[in-house]
């Protein structure tokens, strides 16, 4: 099963599309790991293509869909992906369905995370990350040394009210219409409404399961 993630920077989408590939039967596919892979590897075809990122410059639609094209063709993602990060536009979503088309799949359900304003502000500004593992944190959790690498913990230049801001501004004008695409791709459509920044994300997570299991369309893969 082919699955999309939608929801805007800070939603979690990272975090379900992790717990949701055991049960659903796919694999995790991120754009930001497939990039870091990519340019750690200099024998990699697409290694010169995708420098641009360490310019600061973006990296155009062709050449990402060529890197989500590599990742769609790894053989442990042939039985599916839950795709996160990607598409962020119209454009993007006609090529995976055309990509996922070639091989005889297609998209099979969207996840729509829709986290209120609220509850980012609560995650993001209050997120906090190891510097030597990446793993990521909540002041909440009342740590300020990591567990697993007793580095101390670091809030990330760019989480600020601000550049929340901003990200959610850009994440309504492009990919915010992608959830009109879907509904009508025939897709199966998952709409998931977060507005309680307390939900933990394994409680998000059985809210999503709790879902999937009440949809006929669904039981059969599940």
């Amino acid at each position: 099963m082919d699955i999309v993630l939608l929801g805007p920077p800070g939603s979690g989408k990272g975090t379900q599309g992790n717990l949701l590939a055991e049960p659903l039967n796919a694999k995790p596919l991120s754009t930001g790991d497939l990039f870091r892979s990519i340019l750690k590897d200099d024998s990699h075809p697409l290694y010169s293509k995708v420098q641009v990122i360490n310019e600061g410059k973006l990296v155009s639609d062709d050449v990402v869909n060529k890197v989500v094209e590599y990742g769609i063709n790894k053989p442990e993602n042939r039985n599916g992906i839950i795709f996160d990060g990607y598409p962020r536009t119209i454009a993007q979503a006609e090529k995976l369905d055309e990509m996922l088309a070639a091989r005889g799949r297609k998209i099979d359900l969207v996840i729509e995370l829709n986290v209120t304003q609220e509850v980012l502000f609560y995650r993001i500004l209050g997120r906090r990350v190891c510097p030597g593992c990446k793993r990521i944190f909540h002041e909440r959790d009342g740590l300020d040394v990591c567990p697993h690498c007793g580095l101390e913990l670091i809030r990330r230049e760019d989480d600020n009210e601000q550049t929340i801001l901003q990200r959610l501004e850009e994440y309504r004008a492009k990919t915010a219409p992608l959830q009109d695409y879907y509904e009508n791709s025939g897709a199966v459509i998952l709409d998931m409404e977060i507005n309680d920044a307390s939900l933990t994300a394994q409680e998000v997570n059985q809210q999503i399961m709790d879902m999937l299991k009440q949809s006929r369309v669904l039981q059969e893969k599940l």
